[in-house]
């Protein structure tokens, strides 16, 4: 094994990813969607306080996506702090049209997601695509994207990839949000809708599906084809579970999910080597299996508090074919934990997931604004503490 000092960020993570022990552990904060933190102006500046608690007064405003308020220009000198060995690639973004009403409608791959502020959040507000019942409703929905904007997405990227290659040594992950068909089906739709047409009227459903799809082929084609070469992870997306189980059965997703997810990886490794990581929130343990033999590499952001997301099952049952990224509680831990009660779950968190390789630490999704900038701290410098190889 090289000598600590010879470890950088690339041979820990792909160690890692290879199911050997490194130095210490990769950590993950800002180098994909799900690892990062939440800004939520006015009222829900965290990540702001966070460099502000660190001192940090010359940082770039952050920059968050039209939807979901992550931020995704961490400052790099956080990233350092906190020990991050990956960094973020997005595509370009689209065309947003502002409403009087104070609601937005994302155009482009987003296929006309329409959002507003609710609470802390800019999410989802109603559904465009709700009535859509006929053939002919889908040839006429007005928003979706042209070949030339889903071309745009590449436009000075590889340049970008390239001068990020020339400052730092991390893995670069690219986050394109290939959530086609399903999560942006339900997401256009409802998830009512997107539930009830797969029994009600599969035709329909199909129909509909294979649009959306035709959309994120393009979406490979045009924008993965371009920067391929040159990146190390890509996420792939659909939200298939609940805190308490499964959203559908697994016989429904083995017909109405499965076989676009199989042809999504197919064409994703016909234009990169890069791995696959698998987002989805919530349970998603009966369909992991099914996930592995798609050949998905990494899966995130494993929430520990959703049924029989428990880390030693999924180490136990899952550890010697997928890499898990993620793990640490947000929904309890970090945001009402003490200091010690977060340190000592960060260091058991390390102890059942990391031995043997397979690991990347990050949090179980976003950092909430809720959450006290002081337990993001412990959680990072628990992590650098407790992550070194042999684990202890």
């Amino acid at each position: 094994m090289a000598e600590k000092n010879q470890w950088t960020s690339r041979k820990r993570v792909f160690a890692a990813l290879n199911h050997q022990e490194p130095d210490r552990i990769p950590i993950n904060f800002g180098g994909c969607a799900q690892t990062t933190i939440l800004e939520c102006p006015p009222d829900g500046m965290n990540c702001t306080k966070l460099y502000q608690y660190l001192g940090i007064t010359n940082y770039e405003k952050p920059i968050t996506g039209a939807l979901a308020n992550q931020v995704y220009n961490l400052d790099e000198r956080v990233m350092k702090r906190f020990g991050s060995d990956f960094r973020l690639i997005l595509p370009n973004g689209s065309e947003i049209l502002d409403h009087p009403d104070g609601s937005k409608t994302i155009l482009g791959i987003s296929c006309g997601l329409r959002i507003k502020k609710m609470g802390y959040y800019d999410d989802v507000f109603e559904f465009p695509l709700q009535k859509c019942t006929t053939l002919e409703d889908i040839r006429n929905y007005p928003f979706w994207p042209s070949d030339d904007e889903i071309k745009s997405l590449a436009v000075g990227k590889r340049e970008e990839i390239k001068q990020i290659r020339a400052q730092t040594d991390c893995v670069i992950i690219e986050d394109a949000y290939l959530a086609y068909p399903a999560l942006l089906y339900a997401m256009l739709s409802g998830y009512d809708k997107w539930l009830l047409d797969m029994k009600l009227d599969p035709q329909f459903y199909f129909a509909l599906s294979d649009r959306l799809f035709e959309i994120g082929l393009k979406v490979i084609e045009y924008f993965i084809g371009e920067i391929g070469d040159l990146i190390d992870i890509i996420g792939t997306y659909d939200d298939l579970g609940t805190q308490e189980g499964a959203i559908l059965s697994h016989a429904d997703y083995e017909k109405f999910l499965k076989p676009y997810e199989k042809r999504m990886i197919e064409a994703i490794r016909k234009k990169t080597n890069a791995k696959i990581y698998r987002h989805s929130c919530g349970s998603v343990y009966d369909f992991i299996p099914d996930f592995i033999e798609l050949g998905v590499d990494i899966l995130n952001p494993v929430q520990p508090l959703a049924k029989k997301m428990e880390p030693w099952r999924l180490k136990k049952e899952f550890g010697k074919d997928l890499t898990f990224m993620g793990g640490l509680d947000i929904q309890e831990l970090l945001p009402r934990g003490s200091i010690e009660e977060i340190r000592r779950g960060v260091k058991d968190l390390i102890k059942t997931y990391a031995p043997g390789g397979g690991y990347i630490f990050a949090t179980s999704h976003n950092i909430e604004p809720d959450t006290p900038v002081e337990n993001i701290v412990a959680m990072f410098e628990a992590a650098l503490e407790y992550g070194n190889y042999p684990i202890q």
